[in-house]
């Protein structure tokens, strides 16, 4: 029986709760993030990158289901007005029946999510002092307000600066960091002029906490991959978590660290996820810079390279860590960021961090205590043959889920699309070495199987919390990794301009364009013919284009030295060989690294299809449910070479209609598979690639799929500027 006092006065609950909350501030604080926070990541706005604070990829919305998605069409398409490099890559996020995303220039627009109408557009580069608009992979945007729901804002990651953008002006509010701004150049162990830092994906917030992670350059001298937290209302600068672990800190002893070597990298360019309840923020790092192939002057584990890493939101104080690769030298970043998802079983729910890897390894981690949740073996992997490097001799293998991908090429596994194809690639591979996952480098090359564009990519995975069944789009796609031996002891003090320019070319050029300037087509154009003139090449340098990051870092004087190497003439041999002498000092790389794809004569993968598939994985069992092939070249349908699946770059979200929306393919394509079964139930041809995630919402009762597809991207397709939104009929 309940007992109740008839003489007891009966406050109202909001009374009750706020005398609550007067006497425990604490739970008031609680209280005030969880309100902020549902209203974001409820279910009929997309308010958050991928989704969610957890990075599911997943709406509830089921309005679109199998029965009726053969009937989406297209309602409304918009027009951004410049389809130039690199693409647009951002994950739309709709906020009040407004639709906010970022252009390859990196500019905030707004739309009518309903109708795709201009609100307005946000150009930074009206507040820089450049001479030209910064081009710039971005992710997209995001949203704050305060807890009384004002101060409403958009926060804009443009290069190296968050802007604060009124949410329904689009005005630059300059009360925020230094007149509107943060310098993220600033705050971090490294002179704010020599800082060389990029923002690709966006910060997420906790409450009032602005956290935000980035990319650096991945060459030598590269800028510390540290995370920050910011006050999101001022931008006060609050916290720092350093990657690289300073003197006295966790994890500095897992390091060699060589007097005059300048440490960069170990950076969580793939972008952060927050834990509501606990207050955690989540996110995944990269390798240390230089990331390629050799590490011979930063030997150890390297905390807290390639680990999954929970801090205290609040504080930047971390809580755990797990390494998935000790001493990457592979270029085996985590792309993707954690994913928070809770797997029900037997009516018993367990919270875990799923993430997922280049080499198509998931780790799943308890999440409270970043133990593996299945088995992971520690084996023995093969020592490196290249004087000075020393390979870490074991590596964690998880046992369940098994690999996405293969993970070692036997003759058996290359090509035979074509009888030519077949000779072409198989003289290749005979030429190289092979070896199980994470054989090293040599100077002879060896054929890795993932390559740096295998595996998971950033764009991570979609979550179905009622199935418990993650879905990830995977690439199967080889490099060959090379060391091509630089002198040690050379002094470029009073070297010449031609001998400095290669000696930057080796440390920051060659892991795309190769060691002799030939590129890696047809990504990476060759270098040795430039027809442009020296003012362009500087521009294309601090500038970046298309695939090409800016490398803002150069002084003018590099900058020089970099256009006389590039434009020496091939048959200069002579002044080739002094350049190569002097091509090192002790603060870089004793060793230039190339590192092409293992393609065909036209540049299709080395190995038999499929080149990318979309998998779904059961993450109570740690079994793979299906795989089907993702994607297609259009070249080779026109030969009858079908089925194939491709590279992608982007991700996959999955509603509760059963359905999984995916585009990110040189077919240019968004296809909508059946959850059960991998089926392709819809596919509609975009005018460009889309090499994003898409994005789903619903308005005045109807439900709306959107994606941008700005083409370009790692595809090379042509680009595009058009956001486009669809729709079931009225």
């Amino acid at each position: 029986m309940r007992y109740s006092n008839p003489k007891a006065p009966v406050l109202p609950n909001f009374l009750l709760l706020l005398l609550f909350f007067a006497c425990n501030p604490e739970f008031r604080d609680q209280y005030q993030g969880s309100v902020y926070q549902s209203r974001l990541n409820n279910h009929t706005d997309w308010g958050i990158y991928r989704g969610h604070s957890s990075g599911i990829q997943y709406s509830e919305l089921n309005q679109i289901h199998t029965g009726n998605v053969q009937s989406l069409k297209k309602v409304w398409e918009y027009h951004h007005g410049n389809p130039v490099g690199p693409g647009m890559y951002a994950n739309p996020i709709i906020i009040d029946d407004l639709l906010y995303f970022t252009t390859p220039e990196v500019n905030a627009v707004a739309l009518d999510a309903t109708t795709g109408e201009e609100v307005w557009v946000f150009r930074p580069d009206q507040y820089r002092n450049d001479e030209r608009p910064f081009r710039g992979r971005n992710r997209g945007l995001t949203y704050w307000e305060d807890e009384n729901g004002e101060n409403k804002r958009i926060l804009n990651f443009v290069k190296d600066r968050v802007y604060a953008i009124d949410a329904l002006s689009g005005e630059l509010i300059t009360s925020f960091g230094e007149n509107g701004w943060i310098d993220l150049r600033k705050n971090l162990p490294q002179d704010p002029e020599e800082v060389d830092f990029e923002a690709t994906t966006q910060g997420m917030v906790y409450r009032n906490m602005l956290i935000i992670g980035g990319r650096t350059p991945e060459g030598a001298p590269s800028t510390p991959g540290d995370v920050r937290g910011y006050n999101a209302l001022t931008g006060e600068f609050k916290w720092i978590f350093h990657t690289i672990p300073q003197p006295g800190e966790f994890g500095y002893d897992t390091w060699e660290f060589e007097e005059g070597v300048s440490y960069g990298g170990t950076n969580p360019w793939g972008g952060l996820t927050v834990d509501e309840e606990r207050g955690w923020v989540f996110f995944a790092t990269g390798s240390p810079a230089p990331d390629f192939i050799y590490g011979g002057m930063r030997k150890g584990e390297n905390l807290f390279a390639n680990c999954v890493i929970a801090l205290d939101a609040n504080t930047g104080k971390r809580i755990w860590h797990y390494q998935t690769l000790r001493h990457d030298i592979w270029d085996y970043d985590l792309p993707p960021a954690p994913i928070l998802a809770t797997v029900t079983a037997d009516s018993t729910a367990r919270d875990i961090v799923v993430q997922l890897t280049k080499q198509g390894l998931t780790f799943v981690l308890d999440r409270e205590t970043g133990e593996p949740v299945f088995p992971v073996v520690d084996m023995p992997v093969p020592p490196s043959k290249v004087p000075g490097e020393e390979a870490w001799p074991t590596q964690p293998f998880p046992l369940k889920p098994p690999p996405l991908n293969r993970t070692s090429l036997r003759e058996a596994d290359l090509s035979n699309i074509t009888p030519e194809t077949r000779e072409y690639v198989l003289e290749i591979f005979r030429q190289h070495e092979t070896g199980p996952l994470y054989t090293p480098a040599s100077r002879a090359g060896v054929i890795t199987m993932p390559g740096h564009q295998g595996g998971a990519e950033w764009g991570g995975a979609a979550f179905d919390p009622a199935t418990n069944v993650l879905y990830v789009n995977i690439n199967e796609a080889p490099t060959i990794h090379s060391l091509v031996p630089l002198d040690a002891d050379a002094d470029t003090a009073s070297a010449s301009a031609l001998t400095r320019g290669k000696a930057l070319y080796n440390t920051s050029c060659t892991a795309c364009h190769g060691i002799d300037k030939k590129g890696n087509p047809p990504l990476y154009p060759p270098l040795q013919d430039l027809q442009i003139s020296d003012d362009s090449i500087k521009a294309v340098l601090t500038y970046g284009r298309g695939m090409m990051p800016a490398f803002g870092r150069f002084s003018e004087q590099q900058l020089e030295d970099i256009v006389v190497y590039l434009r020496q003439s091939a048959g200069d041999q002579e002044q080739d060989r002094a350049a190569d002498s002097a091509g090192n000092t002790s603060k870089v790389p004793r060793y230039a690294n190339v590192a092409p794809f293992f393609v065909d004569q036209d540049g299709y993968p080395a190995i038999a299809p499929p080149w990318g598939t979309l998998n779904a994985v059961d993450l109570d069992k740690g079994e793979i449910l299906w795989k089907v092939p993702l994607g297609e070249y259009p070249e080779l349908v026109e030969k009858g070479i079908r089925n194939t699946g491709a590279k992608s770059f982007g991700g996959p979200v999955v509603t509760a209609g059963n359905l999984v929306f995916i585009a990110g393919t040189p077919d240019e394509k968004i296809r909508a598979f059946d959850t059960f079964s991998g089926q392709v139930l819809w596919e509609h041809q975009l005018p460009a690639g889309g090499y994003a995630t898409p994005s789903v919402y619903q308005v005045a009762g109807k439900q709306y799929l959107v994606i941008t597809a700005g083409g370009g991207g790692k595809n090379g397709t042509p680009h595009g500027d058009s956001v486009i939104a669809f729709a079931l009929p009225d």
